[in-house]
């Protein structure tokens, strides 16, 4: 998550969306009192690579009872910031092809292990966790609550749109974080039974009418 106060924006954090991507990229143009949440050792040598400022003001910020985080919901950065100030940044996260986005998480999941069921997968707890949380990231009460949703399949396009109506130097040149997980060609409908097709579009009804994504 990353409040910049110098360039008045918030870049709300979903998961599987390329975030940590567009994170070090925004960090580059972060100014010095500007809030930046913390990554992993690996993704910060390679925002420190990048030119990116690392984390700060992170700790201990106004209102809120613990530090502000990665994948911090929408509710909690409006607290943090005052409702005011937050309507008055531009807002912005970015969403993925729920079933494309399952199919990433699975392969983060086995990462360092044999892959299980992925039919067994999206029916547990784990995939209902994932989507209740990504979009809480971005929504309030079920609504959205930021000024623009972009598009994970048209990240490239639509955050050079952002990065010009914001006025921020430079060009985003999107790093890549977290890559080389999951298998080259395959597309992510291989993986799906009808059942399990079923259970995402319900589980993620709201992003995929209002997007308009498809199986």
């Amino acid at each position: 998550m990353i409040v910049s106060h110098e360039h008045g924006f918030v870049f709300m954090k979903t998961r599987k969306t390329a975030g940590t991507s567009v994170e070090i990229a925004l960090s580059r143009v972060c100014g010095v009192d500007d809030v930046i949440t913390p990554v992993t050792e690996e993704d910060e040598a390679l925002r420190r690579a990048a030119g990116g400022r690392g984390p700060q003001h992170y700790e201990h910020p106004p209102h809120l009872e613990r530090n502000a985080f990665n994948h911090m919901p929408v509710s909690m950065v409006r607290t943090m910031l005052g409702r005011k100030r937050f309507e008055s940044y531009f807002s912005f996260a970015i969403e993925r092809n729920p079933w494309d986005a399952v199919v990433s998480l699975y392969h983060w999941r086995y990462r360092d292990s044999e892959p299980g069921s992925f039919s067994e997968y999206v029916a547990s707890e784990a995939i209902e966790t994932f989507a209740a949380k990504n979009q809480r990231i971005y929504r309030l009460r079920g609504e959205v609550a930021v000024d623009r949703v972009l598009r994970y399949e048209a990240l490239a396009d639509e955050l050079t749109a952002v990065w010009s109506e914001l006025g921020l130097p430079g060009e985003p040149d999107l790093p890549h974080a977290k890559a080389g997980l999951r298998p080259r060609g395959a597309s992510y409908r291989t993986y799906y039974d009808d059942t399990s097709r079923d259970l995402v579009a319900e589980l993620f009804a709201a992003p995929i009418a209002e997007l308009g994504y498809e199986y």
